[in-house]
């Protein structure tokens, strides 16, 4: 496994923070493109958001599930990265169900939750919403690996 990349990436769009949120940072190209995310601290934890746009959206007009599936990694891996003080990791498996479709202009927040962790694996869950509605619920499965010694 390569060497995680250490500079932020710049996402494809120039998209302003809400109040009270700001940029998160991508380390992941195909993330880049799919970004802005935003970030904000809260108690016991980081809550996610993303701003549904035109290149998330399938061919019925609603947020495709792929960007959503994608957005739901990423907030997993974030959360993972903080609870595990940056440790390489990779999803082993992720499970998720829609619940809703997701408009355009929607704005998608998760509140991420590691359930269990280990010395090799996290297990982690969330719920992402709209408005306060759930609209995808997710549950996954990572790794951890071995800091190397190079």
């Amino acid at each position: 496994m390569g060497e995680y990349n250490a500079t932020p990436l710049p996402p494809a769009r120039e998209v302003p923070a809400p109040p009270g949120w700001s940029y998160l940072p991508h380390f992941d190209p195909f993330e880049a493109h799919l970004g802005p995310f935003f970030v904000r601290d809260l108690s016991g934890g980081r809550e996610f958001a993303l701003i549904v746009d035109d290149r998330h959206m399938n061919a019925r007009g609603v947020a495709h599930g792929g960007a959503l599936l994608t957005f739901s990694d990423a907030c997993f891996g974030y959360a993972i990265w903080d609870a595990t003080d940056r440790a390489p990791c990779v999803t082993v498996s992720q499970q998720s169900n829609f619940v809703a479709a997701v408009d355009e202009g929607a704005f998608v927040s998760c509140r991420p939750e590691v359930v269990r962790k280990t010395r090799e694996v996290v297990f982690i869950r969330g719920d992402f919403s709209v408005a306060g509605k759930v609209v995808l619920t997710a549950s996954a499965i990572w790794k951890i690996w071995r800091k190397s010694s190079r």
